[in-house]
C-alpha cells in the first residue's frame, strides 16, 4: 500500500508539478527540489548497431492447432491454467494509464492484452488477467527469455508478454532474445515543446536546449543521431540529448522546466499533450517510421502465434474501433496506421 501511495504522488506531479514561465525563452528554473529521475544523464549512448533485420514474425497457421482453431502448444495451454502476465505502461495516457483515484489500467494497449486473454478464454478481470507496470527501460528484461534469465535483477517481474510501444528492432530480439508479433500500430517520432518556446519548428531549431527521450528506445537513439549530425554542422547548433529510464519522467522534467522538449512516439506525445495543457506538439515528424508490436519470449512459439492470430482478427475493424474509442479525448488526431508484413513459417 505504502508503494502505490507513492506512484499515485508521483503520478499526480506528472499531470500538475509545473513551473513558471521563463522570461528569457529558456527552460525555467524549476520551484521543487532538484531531485533527477532515474537514469537521468546528459551523456547518454546510442544502442549497439544492429546490421541485419528483425527476423519477422511466425505465421499463427504455421503450427500446431487447438480444437478451437487456435494456435496451441505448452506455453499456450499453461497461461490457460494460470491465467495471463502482461507487462505495460502506466503513465502513457489514451494507450496504457492507471486511474489515480481507482488504481485502473485502461487504453488503447490495455484492450489489445484483453483481447488476447479472451482468445485465451480467461474471463475479464484482474485475476486471470495481470498487468503489470513495467518502466520503459526494463520492460523487456521482465520477459521469459533465456537471456533475460541470467540478467534479471530481483525487482524485474516476470511477464508473458510486454505491450508498451515496443519498437521492432533487430537489437532487441538480440539482446533480449525476444520475438515480435506482428505491428498492431506504426509511427514516427515527433517533438512536444514546453509553453512559450519561440520559433520552434524542428530539432534544428533547438539548439541549445535540453530535449528529453527515453534511454536505450528507438526515439532516443534517433535523437543522438539529430545530435550528431547537428554537431558535424557546428558545435553551437546541436541540441543537448537528456534520457531518462522511463519516458514519463521527460514529461515530469518538461513540466518542471528542467528540459525544453520531449522527443518521442508521436502517438506517446498526445497523451502528454493531453496532460501539460499550453505545450506545443509540433508537425515535425521523423522521416523513418516505426512498426510497434507485442514482445514475446523468443522460447515461446506457439504463444507468438496465438498473439499473431488475434491480432489478425482485430484487424478486421475492431482495432480501429478501439483506437477510436481510447483516443476520443485526445487534444489533437493521429491516424491509426496498421502496417501489412509478410508471415514466416
Amino acid at each position: 500500500m505504502t508503494r502505490y501511495l507513492a506512484l499515485v504522488a508521483v503520478l499526480a506531479c506528472l499531470a500538475g508539478c509545473t513551473a513558471p514561465p521563463a522570461t528569457d525563452g529558456r527552460a525555467a528554473t524549476s520551484t521543487l527540489a532538484p531531485d533527477l529521475p532515474e537514469g537521468y544523464t546528459e551523456a547518454p549512448e546510442p544502442s549497439p548497431p544492429c546490421t541485419k533485420a528483425p527476423g519477422g514474425t511466425l505465421d499463427p497457421a504455421g503450427g500446431p492447432l487447438g480444437p478451437d482453431g487456435l494456435p496451441d502448444g505448452p506455453t499456450v495451454r499453461k497461461i490457460r491454467e494460470k491465467g495471463l502476465t502482461v507487462g505495460v505502461s502506466q503513465t502513457a495516457q489514451f494507450l496504457s494509464k492507471r486511474d489515480l483515484a481507482t488504481g485502473e489500467l485502461s487504453g488503447f494497449e490495455v484492450e489489445v492484452a484483453r483481447a488476447i486473454a479472451a482468445a485465451l478464454g480467461l474471463p475479464r478481470g484482474d485475476a486471470p488477467v495481470t498487468l503489470v507496470s513495467l518502466p520503459t527501460g526494463r520492460r523487456l528484461l521482465a520477459l521469459r527469455t533465456g537471456v533475460n534469465a541470467a540478467k534479471r535483477s530481483l525487482e524485474v517481474p516476470e511477464v508473458d508478454l510486454v505491450i508498451a510501444s515496443v519498437s521492432v528492432t533487430c537489437g532487441r530480439e538480440q539482446e533480449y532474445g525476444l520475438r515480435y508479433s506482428r505491428a498492431y500500430r506504426a509511427t514516427s517520432s515527433a517533438l512536444l515543446v514546453r509553453a512559450g518556446l519561440p520559433d520552434v519548428a524542428g530539432p534544428d531549431d533547438l539548439a541549445g536546449r535540453k530535449v528529453c527521450s527515453g534511454a536505450k528506445t528507438t526515439n532516443g537513439d534517433e535523437l543522438i543521431a539529430i545530435r550528431d549530425e547537428q554537431r558535424r554542422r557546428g558545435p553551437d547548433r546541436a541540441l543537448t540529448v537528456v534520457t531518462v529510464s522511463d519516458t514519463s519522467d521527460c514529461l515530469m522534467l518538461l513540466q518542471r522546466g528542467v528540459v525544453d522538449a520531449v522527443y518521442s512516439d508521436a502517438v506517446i506525445l498526445l497523451g502528454y499533450l493531453y496532460q501539460t495543457p499550453g505545450s506545443v506538439l509540433l508537425d515535425y515528424r521523423h522521416p523513418n517510421s516505426v512498426k510497434t508490436a507485442v514482445a514475446v519470449s523468443g522460447d515461446e512459439e506457439d504463444l507468438v502465434r496465438l498473439v499473431n492470430r488475434v491480432l489478425d482478427d482485430l484487424r478486421g475493424g475492431r482495432l480501429q474501433a478501439l483506437y477510436d474509442e481510447q483516443f476520443a479525448a485526445s487534444p489533437k488526431k493521429i491516424p491509426l496506421s496498421v502496417p501489412d508484413e509478410p508471415y514466416v513459417r
